[in-house]
């Protein structure tokens, strides 16, 4: 009997490079491959009967959106904060298809999990915002402080964290799978029927400050 996730569908237009290494799955042999296309043989080395649909560009196409996520039972939105990014979000609840959203805010592991009943992401932020803006936003307006390691960032940067698009917080190795670890948990929650969070009541686990 094969148990875990076996159907999956996988979109990115980016590639990988050598930073990614130290905080994703990939390695030194997938370097240079599209990001969508290299998860799919990693999956498939831990499960060969795996179904897989990968595309290999960026989603930006509404019309895309909706049919890859009309065929998917749950979402994983991992969009940059772009107008697709809300659409998925919005088009997904208003399908009655549940949402994780993943953040990786310095060592700490960050959740949201959109229901059909949940407010929409714009609503939480307070419109359509864009770049880091949009972050920073989303982390104030569902987290009731800043943890000290990332106020230290924001204070050192300022304003061009805001308008500098090429700049991010940092994203560690043990931050991104701990955020993985909790959108796979909420995943076998719900699944379980078992009672979850749900937005805009954020899962955050920060493990600098918690040790």
């Amino acid at each position: 009997m094969e148990h875990g996730f076996r159907n999956f569908i996988l979109i990115d237009g980016d590639a990988v490079e050598v930073n990614n290494l130290n905080r994703q799955a990939f390695r030194l042999e997938h370097v240079g491959r599209n990001k969508a296309q290299a998860l799919t043989s990693i999956i498939k080395e831990i499960n060969p009967r795996a179904r897989i649909e990968a595309y290999q560009k960026f989603l930006k196409d509404e019309k895309l959106a909706e049919e890859l996520i009309d065929k998917s039972d749950v979402v994983v939105n991992m969009a940059d904060p772009e107008e697709i990014m809300y659409f998925i979000n919005s088009y997904a609840q208003s399908k009655g298809k549940i949402v994780f959203f993943p953040m990786n805010p310095a060592w700490g592991g960050y959740l949201l999990i959109f229901t059909s009943d949940s407010p929409k992401l714009e609503e939480i932020v307070g419109g359509k915002l864009k770049g880091n803006i949009f972050y920073l936003a989303l982390f104030e307006k569902t987290v009731s402080k800043f943890p000290p390691t990332l106020s230290k960032l924001l204070k050192k940067l300022g304003k061009k964290l805001l308008t500098d698009t090429s700049l991010a917080g940092p994203q560690l190795g043990v931050a991104n799978y701990l955020t993985s670890s909790l959108v796979v948990t909420g995943i076998i929650k719900w699944l379980s029927g078992e009672p979850i969070k749900k937005a805009p009541e954020p899962i955050f686990m920060d493990l600098w400050e918690n040790l």
